[in-house]
């Protein structure tokens, strides 16, 4: 799986105060088994990622699903009840 990101996707995030290595590195830990992120399906060709950055930052990022591969569009730092619902999912084991 290859991740790619839109030119204006570190603007985005630093916009949203979040750190894009973060994202990446945490990107990396989850292909590589070692973070869970949870996929939130659309109704289309894209879905949404909620996970905690490498900082330990809750954030949901937005991509678009190309074949096996994933371009990052957007994103920003989990807040209210998304966050709520994710604190909740990271105490499952689903």
């Amino acid at each position: 799986m290859a991740i790619d990101w839109h030119y204006r996707f570190a603007y985005l995030l630093g916009v949203a105060g979040v750190d894009i290595d973060d994202v990446v590195d945490a990107l990396l830990d989850w292909l590589a088994g070692q973070q869970r992120v949870w996929l939130r399906s659309t109704d289309s060709q894209y879905v949404v990622m909620w996970m905690r950055t490498a900082s330990g930052r809750p954030v949901e990022i937005l991509a678009r699903i190309a074949g096996s591969d994933l371009y990052l569009v957007a994103g920003r730092a989990l807040s209210g009840d998304r966050l709520n619902e994710f604190e909740k999912w990271e105490n499952t084991d689903e």
